[in-house]
C-alpha cells in the first residue's frame, strides 16, 4: 500500500512503531544554536496549542531538550564525507529528517540533520517513540518546529510542536486517510474517505478546524507552499485553500504519464514532476523514468537530468520524490537512486541549474533509509 494512505483499522502496536516517522527533541550539540541563514523559513513562535492536556509524541533518546546531556558518541552514526561530486562546491544549508529504524540491533531513533558547506551532516537533534497510538508517518512542518500525524484512539489527525506538549485534534472520518501534507508551517490538509474518492480538507495546528476544500478526489492531495496539487495522468490540478483549482498541462513527450509530484516553487509559478514511459504490466522497476520542472502558467518543461547516465533507460531508478527551489534559481531534489519496487529507497540530494543541469550531488545521511528533504 502507499506510504501515504492509512487504513482506518487497528494494527499490531509492533507495525505501528516500524511504520511511524518520529516527532523530535533537541539533543544538546557543539554548534547547534547557530542562527539560521537568511534564506531559511524562520522559527514559528513558542505559543504551544491549548486543546488538550499535554501529551508527549516522541520523548528524547539520551536527556532531554535545552542543556541536557547528548546522547553517547557511540551511538550516532558518522557524518559522511562530501561526494567527490559535492567536493569544492558551496552547498546552502540543508535540513534531513531520518526515520527512525527498528528490527536492527539497538534500532536508531529519528534524526535532524543540518549540511556544512562543504556537503558534510550535523546531527541536530534526535528522539525515540513515546506514542504507541500513531499510525503512518508523522510528517513535520517545513521550519521542523510542529508535527502531524495519524492517531488510533480515537481515529483523529493530530498536530503538535515536536517538543511535545498540547496537542490539537481533529476528527477522522472514512475508512482510509492520506497522510498529511504542510501548506506552510501553520496550516495543513488531509483527505479521508476511500481510495479514488478522496475528500480534502483544511486546517490549522493552532485550532481544531474543518474547512472542506474539494470533494470526490482520485488522488491523494500533496501540498507546499500555499498550493495544492492532485497527479493525473497527463496533467495536474492545482489551487489552493479556497477551492479554486485549475488544470495545468506539462508539455512533454506524448508518450509519458505523470506518476508523482515533487514539489512547489517559493514563488508558485513552478513544480517539479516526475513522468514515467508506461510498460507492459506498469511494473516501476523497469520505468524509464523523466523528471520536469514546469512553469504552471504555460506548462513549458525542462527536463532534469538523469544523475546517472544509465537511468535515460529503462532501469527504474531516479524518481525525483521531493524538491526545494532555492532563491537563485537552483532546486534541490530529493532522488530515489533505487527503483520503486527495491526493498528500501536510496536517495541522493541532487542540485540542479535552471536549465535542468547537474551541478553537483550529496549523499544523504547514513542509517536510517527513509527520510525526507526539509523545507
Amino acid at each position: 500500500m502507499d506510504r501515504n494512505i492509512t487504513p482506518r483499522v487497528r494494527v499490531a502496536p509492533r507495525a505501528l512503531m516500524a511504520a511511524a516517522a518520529l516527532v523530535l527533541l533537541p539533543v544538546a550539540a557543539s554548534g547547534c544554536a547557530a542562527p539560521a541563514p537568511a534564506n531559511e523559513i524562520p522559527p514559528l513562535p513558542a505559543t504551544a496549542p491549548a486543546t488538550e492536556p499535554a501529551h508527549a509524541v516522541l520523548a528524547a533518546g539520551s536527556g532531554g531538550a535545552g542543556g541536557s546531556t547528548p546522547p553517547a558518541a557511540a551511538s550516532r552514526p558518522t557524518s559522511p564525507s562530501p561526494s567527490a561530486v559535492a567536493a569544492g562546491k558551496s552547498w546552502p544549508q540543508l535540513a534531513w529528517h531520518s526515520e527512525p529504524e527498528y528490527g536492527v540491533a539497538g534500532g536508531a531513533p529519528a534524526r535532524v540533520w543540518r549540511s556544512t558547506p562543504d556537503g558534510r551532516w550535523e546531527l541536530v537533534r534526535e528522539a525515540s517513540s513515546a506514542d504507541p497510538d500513531v499510525e503512518g508517518k508523522v510528517v513535520a512542518s517545513p521550519d521542523g518546529r510542529r508535527a502531524a500525524w495519524l492517531s488510533a484512539k480515537p481515529n483523529r489527525l493530530a498536530i503538535s510542536r515536536f517538543e511535545g506538549g498540547s496537542v490539537v485534534s481533529v476528527p477522522l472520518q472514512g475508512t482510509l486517510d492520506c497522510a498529511p501534507q504542510w501548506l506552510d508551517n501553520l496550516t495543513l490538509v488531509y483527505a479521508e474517505g476511500q481510495q479514488g474518492d478522496w475528500t480534502v480538507i483544511e486546517t490549522r495546528a493552532d485550532r481544531a478546524t474543518r474547512n472542506v476544500i474539494a470533494t470526490h478526489q482520485a488522488t491523494c492531495p500533496i501540498a507546499g507552499h500555499n498550493l495544492i496539487g492532485f497527479v493525473q495522468d497527463r496533467t495536474l490540478r492545482v489551487g489552493d485553500g479556497s477551492g479554486a483549482f485549475r488544470t495545468v498541462a506539462p508539455r512533454i513527450p506524448a508518450n509519458l504519464r505523470i506518476h508523482g509530484l515533487a514539489g512547489f516553487s517559493l514563488d508558485g509559478r513552478s513544480l517539479v514532476i516526475s513522468a514515467h514511459v508506461p510498460n507492459a504490466g506498469e511494473c516501476a522497476c523497469t520505468w524509464r523514468i523523466r523528471n520536469y520542472q514546469v512553469t504552471l502558467a504555460t506548462g513549458a518543461a525542462t527536463e532534469l537530468a538523469p544523475l546517472d547516465p544509465a537511468w535515460r533507460e529503462a532501469t527504474g531508478h531516479g524518481i525525483a520524490e521531493h524538491v526545494t527551489f532555492r532563491p537563485d534559481g537552483t532546486l534541490l531534489a530529493q532522488i530515489n537512486t533505487a527503483t520503486p519496487t527495491d526493498d528500501a529507497p536510496a536517495y541522493r540530494l541532487v542540485r540542479y541549474a535552471a536549465d535542468g543541469r547537474v551541478l553537483a550531488s550529496l549523499p544523504v545521511p547514513a542509517g536510517t533509509p527513509w527520510g525526507r528533504l526539509l523545507g
